[in-house]
């Protein structure tokens, strides 16, 4: 199977799907959309480093061209994921909750600025630690900003949070695990601690959560009405 049949067969029938059975409307209609768009740019120089350094790559014969390092079906990635986790989280996350209080937006971001901090030390030892170095350091500080900003709106908002994130965390684990048995992609174990389960190693576990957090938080906060507030 080649990547772009990937797309065909595990992301764009489900999000068909859920966008048939419940489409996205003002006021959440922007930030579904704008969404996308963050997710590449935010994204592409860390993908792309990524395979140059090895840490993950593609056999010839299963991508159609490639930008750069990164196959045209791995920005398609990029694009589609938040519109499928951003799909479902609508379908899951019902009203806005009040907000919870300051305790909780400095305990999130306390907490994530530890992580940032360990993906920056894990960062400097490189090899084995590289991959999930890199996935904590350039994924946790975005969640220093959204807790710190947020950090209550999302406690509130918390069984959408946990829902809108995991299952679609599941989901791509399966696929994605599916797929390197496949050979469409593979993961360098030189750059990986050898941990994992069901054949994914646990930074493609880590990427796939974080990423998914990533989208989920910022489509929370930019659907509550209390975050616009604060931004004015």
């Amino acid at each position: 199977m080649t990547y772009l049949a990937f797309h065909l067969v595990f992301l764009l029938p489900p999000l068909l799907i859920l966008l048939a059975t419940g489409f996205p409307r003002p006021p959440r209609l922007w930030a579904y959309l704008l969404m996308p768009l963050i997710a590449l740019v935010y994204t592409t120089p860390w993908d792309n480093y990524l395979v140059w350094q090895g840490v993950w790559g593609y056999p010839e014969g299963r991508v159609l061209l490639r930008l750069g390092y990164v196959p045209l079906e791995e920005y398609l990635f990029f694009l589609l994921q938040p519109l499928l986790t951003g799909a479902f989280l609508h379908r899951v996350a019902g009203a806005p909750p009040p907000g919870a209080g300051g305790l909780a937006r400095v305990a999130g971001g306390g907490m994530w600025l530890l992580l940032a901090a360990l993906g920056v030390l894990l960062l400097a030892l490189g090899g084995r630690y590289l991959y999930l170095g890199l996935t904590l350091a350039y994924f946790a500080p975005v969640f220093v900003l959204q807790w710190a900003f947020g950090g209550d709106l999302l406690w509130g908002w918390r069984r959408a949070l946990l829902l809108g994130a995991g299952l679609p965390t599941l989901y791509l684990w399966f696929a994605d695990a599916w797929a390197i048995r496949e050979g469409i992609w593979w993961i360098s174990p030189r750059y990986t601690l050898g941990l994992g389960a069901f054949g994914l190693p646990l930074e493609e576990m880590a990427f796939f959560l974080f990423t998914n957090l990533a989208v989920v938080q910022g489509l929370l906060l930019a659907w509550h009405p209390e975050a616009l507030r604060r931004l004015r």
